[in-house]
């Protein structure tokens, strides 16, 4: 299974103090790709679109990230699927227009938080 490394986090700051540096915590995900998994890290709070981009995972993502063109779309086992936070009346709209199956979200609205830390996620079928 292959590691991606996260770029230094953009996040770092300085304490009260100002005499240290803390870094934005690090979760792992899972991802499937021509049925072989790769470790990701990621930093929680980040969409999941950007972090699939950085570790090659392929999407179009034309609309950059605001949820209207369904080109970010990616699947989840249910498992995983029914821990995501449910999909926002927008996103749920375009998953209709666009007959997608259940587990299949827009990667640009998947907030990446510490319940999904282990997240499993491939490319649409």
């Amino acid at each position: 299974m292959e590691q991606i490394v996260p770029p230094s986090p953009a996040s770092a700051h300085q304490t009260d103090a100002g005499d240290s540096r803390a870094e934005a915590p690090y979760l792992r995900l899972v991802v499937w790709q021509a049925h072989q998994s790769r470790d990701v890290m990621a930093s929680m709070g980040e969409a999941l679109m950007p972090v699939l981009n950085r570790a090659g995972f392929g999407l179009a993502a034309v609309c950059g990230g605001k949820g209207v063109c369904g080109t970010c779309r990616v699947a989840f086992p249910e498992a995983w699927a029914a821990r995501l936070a449910p999909p926002q009346k927008r996103e749920q709209q375009l998953l209709c227009h666009l007959k997608a199956r259940a587990g299949e979200r827009l990667s640009c609205r998947i907030t990446l938080t510490s319940e999904l830390d282990g997240l499993e996620v491939s490319a649409c079928e």
